[in-house]
């Protein structure tokens, strides 16, 4: 039964070993615009809310922004989807703190988005799955039993070129 809830499981490890290195990536994306990227203060122009149709019926909601911004000692703009800058809501007028890309200022990023703390809930959770079942399964079984008290090894007993002790056959009333 031990064996088989070893590969029972197996499927949902390596689900929890996906989403373990999305979340890791998530979350060093995240990491890696707060500390490499430039910080600016964008102002949003213009707010607009879209809804689009998916292939399967379904239909996606969220709003269209534009902002303006200074980068490198330059006025810029950008507009498109909020959720690409990281923006799901946002009124005309709002200031807004955006991370962008010093060699390609028009790559913008809140870098508190796309699940950061999402993102870390999910690299705590998966990674302690995994390793509890690697830990469980797999290594806590490794270790060689200790030998009984009750019961003397044969080098003890016997000295180093001692061969085991021959079972005896027939015992306890069969003949």
């Amino acid at each position: 039964m031990f064996v088989f809830a070893r590969f029972l499981l197996m499927p949902f490890v390596l689900i929890a070993v996906t989403l373990f290195a999305m979340a890791l990536h998530i979350s060093g994306t995240a990491l890696h615009h707060q500390f490499a990227w430039h910080q600016t203060v964008a102002t949003v122009t213009d707010v607009s809310s879209y809804s689009e149709a998916q292939g399967n019926g379904l239909t996606t909601k969220g709003i269209n922004v534009a902002v303006t911004y200074v980068a490198n000692d330059a006025p810029m703009t950008w507009s498109g989807k909020g959720k690409d800058i990281g923006l799901y809501t946002a009124s005309k007028g709002d200031a807004v703190k955006l991370y962008y890309n010093p060699a390609n200022p028009s790559i913008l990023d809140t870098a508190a988005m796309k699940g950061w703390r999402g993102g870390l809930l999910l690299l705590a959770a998966t990674g302690g799955f995994t390793g509890f079942y690697v830990w469980f399964f797999w290594l806590r079984g490794r270790a060689a039993p200790p030998a009984s008290p009750m019961m003397p090894s044969a080098v003890r007993v016997a000295g180093a070129s001692a061969k085991p002790p021959q079972q005896q056959r027939g015992t306890f009333g069969r003949r």
